[in-house]
């Protein structure tokens, strides 16, 4: 067990962490992706809905 964690150790001290530049450039891209998928999923949603809705079908 105690080799095991060891190796756990080593293996973390291999680890190329980011840099803080490189963590803002990272988070930036994440946020503005989720953003991008958000509005699209919204956007094809909302077409749906009203496409169902011309149709007579739905709760409206």
């Amino acid at each position: 067990m105690v080799g095991y964690f060891r190796g756990v150790v080593e293996e973390v001290k291999k680890v190329r962490w980011p840099t803080r530049k490189e963590l803002v450039s990272y988070t930036i891209t994440v946020v503005i992706v989720c953003t991008v998928m958000f509005v699209l999923t919204y956007g094809f949603d909302l077409l749906v809905t009203r496409g169902f809705e011309l149709l007579g079908i739905g709760n409206s």
